[in-house]
């Protein structure tokens, strides 16, 4: 008995993808709801029951904004430290101020994701 080679769809293998388009995925939850203000008032219940359907990925994506926020606070304090002057401008600070963006920017796109999960989780539609 001969096996048939096992072939995975072409849209959706990330052997294909570049590596940006799969860390934007591994990163970002957004890319898997569909718009439910478009459309007729059927079209908008369709998207948002997808929406409702797709929530279930919402706490891994909240997981991963989680380890980034903890990376970009361990960055903060780690780069603070390193700091030999209170008001130079080297590179530790230059650091602890791209670290400190990352994290606000972090803090932010978590808090959307919660309140995107909560949300879905509580309005049935």
């Amino acid at each position: 008995m001969t096996q048939r080679p096992r072939t995975a769809p072409s849209g959706s293998s990330y052997d294909e993808m570049p590596f940006s388009v799969v860390l934007f995925r591994y990163l970002w939850p957004f890319w898997l709801f569909k718009d439910a203000t478009r459309g007729d008032r059927l079209a908008r219940a369709a998207a948002y029951r997808h929406n409702r359907s797709m929530r279930i990925y919402l706490p891994g994506y909240m997981r991963r904004w989680v380890f980034n926020s903890a990376f970009a606070l361990a960055l903060v304090r780690a780069a603070g430290n390193f700091s030999s002057r209170p008001f130079s401008w080297d590179l530790s600070v230059l650091l602890t101020v791209a670290s400190t963006i990352a994290l606000a920017g972090s803090l932010c796109v978590l808090l959307v994701i919660g309140y995107i999960y909560l949300y879905l989780e509580r309005h049935p539609g």
